[in-house]
């Protein structure tokens, strides 16, 4: 589903102010029933594959020690 589809069946069904509130907190519920925090998400990466995850985990760190070289060398471009 994309954004065109999803208004053209907004405006077929073309509710009113109230009912728009109730599906717009529903959507909000439903978000926030199956929204997980990132460290439970790498958690279960680790349990699923964990030498993926490791690799991951070592990338992430990589490239956060290398990002203040970089800004600053971009800068110094500038």
């Amino acid at each position: 589903m994309n954004d065109e589809v999803l208004d053209g069946a907004w405006t077929t069904l073309e509710p009113g102010a109230d009912r728009r509130q109730r599906i717009d907190a529903q959507v909000a519920a439903w978000l926030d029933a199956h929204d997980t925090s990132l460290a439970a998400e790498w958690l279960a990466l680790f349990r699923i594959a964990p030498l993926p995850a490791l690799g991951l985990a070592t990338v992430s760190a990589l490239a956060i020690a290398a990002a203040p070289p970089l800004i600053w060398f971009a800068q110094a471009l500038i």
